[in-house]
């Protein structure tokens, strides 16, 4: 159930003089069209798009006329989120989130280049399950670090995919990773996928470590979705093997809004078992925009550790957050996501 709203691209165009010839109109992919008296909360998403998209171009354009090739930068794609959250062991903590894919046709179609704030679990080590994307849980532990890098794909098949890629931390001294993933895509009938994959990555100052994960989707209706992910972590700073599950059912409410029920469970294996079990709900919902969401959600957790001070014993937890998604990606999955005509007609 992806919502976005369309991103318009504007023109932009050459003077002519009486001796010159007259010059050729390119569109400007990261201009969007000025809209008479438009709402704060669209120039915001336009100066996100075009921030990040005017950085695609000019990185790009060391290596090559961007402009030749404006129709593809409509790839350029991603996320931006904050939330505030509460638990008795963190108590209140603000924290955002941002993730863009910048679309480098310069390079060919199998390189694009990656830009965020995450952590190093979720951006480095692939040691997640995109349950969630804002902060607001007791069990995202680590803080968010902003990164920068580059992914090439080397090989898309049918079922399967591997891609490569290469980046730093974005902090002094930096701290460079690199890491090479495969993914297999298992269609087992009656709605149900199977993606199974494994990471292999190196990070300067916690060294090399692989992930094996596996998630499972159940798409029950057109309304209803069950996903089961799991995923194993050794590295040289894990204490035997780290592991996570997690199961978490999507309730779409209507084409606006949503409610996942999910509950988690992790530990290491040479370490705590588990060190951490929690049950969480969280409502979602755009408000305004298609491509503007508000997120509530609430909780309970059990939580060991060797300091006692982390330790909790069904604790209650709570979060709420914003966020906004930019691109022609997001654009196209909300046109043609069902019932979005009823919706922009006032429906949903």
């Amino acid at each position: 159930m992806a919502l976005a709203c369309a991103t318009a691209s504007g023109q932009e165009q050459a003077g002519t003089g009486a001796a010159s010839p007259p010059a050729v109109e390119r569109a400007d992919p990261c201009r969007g069209e000025q809209r008479a008296g438009g709402a704060s909360i669209d120039r915001l998403r336009e100066g996100v798009f075009q921030g990040v998209c005017s950085t695609s171009r000019w990185f790009d354009g060391l290596f090559g006329d961007a402009r030749e090739q404006a129709e593809v930068y409509d790839e350029t794609y991603g996320r931006v989120g904050v939330g505030l959250s509460w638990n008795p062991v963190d108590e209140l903590q603000l924290d955002g989130h941002f993730r863009a894919n910048l679309h480098l046709p310069a390079f060919g179609d199998r390189v694009n280049a990656v830009v965020g704030r995450e952590t190093e679990e979720t951006f480095v080590n692939d040691n997640f399950d995109d349950v969630g994307f804002l902060a607001g849980s007791f069990s995202d532990d680590q803080d968010a670090e902003w990164y920068a890098g580059l992914n090439y794909n080397a090989v898309e098949g049918t079922n399967s995919r591997f891609d490569i890629g290469a980046g730093v931390q974005l902090k002094s001294p930096i701290n460079p990773y690199v890491k090479a993933r495969y993914r297999y895509y298992l269609y087992l009938g009656a709605g149900v996928l199977v993606t199974p994959r494994a990471t292999a990555f190196w990070e300067n100052e916690d060294g090399f470590g692989l992930t094996l994960a596996a998630d499972t989707d159940w798409s029950v209706d057109e309304r209803a979705l069950l996903r089961w992910a799991n995923t194993l972590t050794r590295s040289e700073t894990t204490e035997g093997v780290r592991w996570k599950s997690r199961l978490a059912w999507y309730q779409g409410l209507s084409v606006q809004s949503a409610i996942r029920y999910e509950a988690t469970v992790r530990g290491e294996t040479d370490g705590i078992q588990p060190d951490l079990r929690e049950l969480k709900v969280t409502y979602r919902r755009a408000v305004g925009r298609e491509w503007f969401f508000i997120e509530a959600s609430g909780g309970v957790f059990w939580a060991d550790d060797e300091d006692p001070d982390k330790r909790c014993d069904g604790c209650g937890m709570a979060g709420i957050g914003v966020e906004l998604m930019f691109g022609e990606r997001y654009d196209r999955s909300w046109q043609e996501a069902p019932g979005a005509d009823s919706n922009r007609r006032g429906g949903g």
